[in-house]
């Protein structure tokens, strides 16, 4: 990030990095041991009680909406488009995935939809755009409230869609909702606190047709418990306190956390849509970094110097390709999953019986 390296192909870099990894694996020295165990035990300070919660999710979505619009599409979704053609734009992509998930929610125009991690409020705008449904989306960033609540203005639709800076863990358990939607902000959760997200997922949902629809970024089971152990350079320089489960342990929290209440009903891969979407986020960063990232850092932190500008763009533009080389090795996976309530019937619409 200081600039002592510069490769013209990061994403090719880190995909000969994965291609070597079961030779560098076989490195491990005690140095390299004591290193990883300081590592995770720094890492662990992050843990997401819901004051480092509010911390950690800060250190990233507040450090300003201008840089997010300047690299995102205009809809503003911050998460895995999915794509048809190579000749798909990202925005195109990226409705595709929020109507996908509505579809999977089986959305009417009389549900309540609670979002968890509602980002700029793209998913809320498209449900009551398409629906006509209401919306309580949750955040813990003011800079996301506050931009999310214009945007929701400016559709029209501030009397069906409330943005509540709030943990999900303080919602009053008394609210209950039709539907539930949760996209990439379960990585955010943390170990400790899967199983309590589906316990407050399954107080929230109504026993009556109920359903949610998590999508998440993962890890594969043969690399688990060794990234449980060490502290990555997501974790450490872009998400502190970020944690991708395994799918299998993401089933097991929403079995244990519902007390088997909230079944799993499909899981959708579409972790190789993520390549191309960070692929594309890196891409328009770099190109509008000088005219529009730079600026909009500089608003915000005047006495920023250049020389840590520019450590910034390359923690970034590394960060963009690290996880683009991840979801093309298929070392990083992105699930939908739907969850529904025994017995329920909606599941069969369009099924010949």
């Amino acid at each position: 990030m200081i600039g002592d390296v510069t490769c013209d192909d990061l994403p090719a870099l880190i995909k000969i990095f994965v291609a070597n990894r079961p030779h560098l694996d076989d490195l491990s020295s005690v140095p390299s041991y004591i290193f990883n165990t300081i590592n995770y035990v720094m890492n662990s300070r992050f843990a997401n009680t819901i004051s480092n919660a509010i911390n950690n999710i800060s250190a990233h979505y507040d450090i300003s909406n201008e840089m997010f619009a300047s690299f995102l599409s205009n809809d503003m979704t911050y998460s895995s488009a999915v794509f048809e053609s190579e000749n798909d734009t990202l925005e195109d992509a990226q409705y595709r995935k929020l109507r996908m998930i509505i579809k999977k929610a089986k959305i009417c125009k009389d549900d309540h939809l609670l979002e968890i991690g509602c980002g700029w409020g793209s998913l809320a705008i498209e449900a009551v755009k398409l629906t006509g449904c209401r919306v309580t989306a949750l955040t813990l960033s003011i800079e996301q409230k506050n931009l999310a609540e214009e945007r929701i203005s400016k559709a029209g639709f501030s009397s069906q869609i409330e943005v509540l800076l709030c943990d999900y863990r303080n919602l009053p358990a008394s609210h209950q909702y039709d539907k539930i939607i949760s996209i990439e902000m379960i990585e955010a959760v943390g170990p400790e606190y899967l199983t309590t997200y589906f316990e407050c997922c399954d107080k929230f949902l109504k026993e009556n047709g109920g359903i949610g629809v998590f999508q998440v970024i993962t890890m594969p089971e043969t690399r688990y418990d060794r990234y449980c152990r060490e502290v990555d350079f997501i974790r450490k320089y872009i998400f502190p306190g970020g944690h991708c489960p395994t799918v299998t342990t993401l089933v097991q929290a929403i079995h244990k956390g519902s007390r088997g209440r909230l079944i799993v009903d499909n899981i959708e891969n579409i972790g190789p849509h993520y390549a191309r979407t960070l692929k594309l986020w890196r891409l328009k960063f770099l190109e509008v970094f000088e005219e529009n990232i730079r600026p909009a850092l500089l608003r915000n932190w005047p006495e920023m110097k250049n020389d840590e500008i520019e450590i910034f763009k390359r923690k970034w533009e590394f960060y963009f390709a690290y996880c683009e080389g991840g979801f093309v090795c298929r070392i990083l996976g992105n699930v939908q999953v739907v969850v529904t309530r025994e017995g329920n019937k909606a599941f069969l619409e369009g099924i010949p019986l």
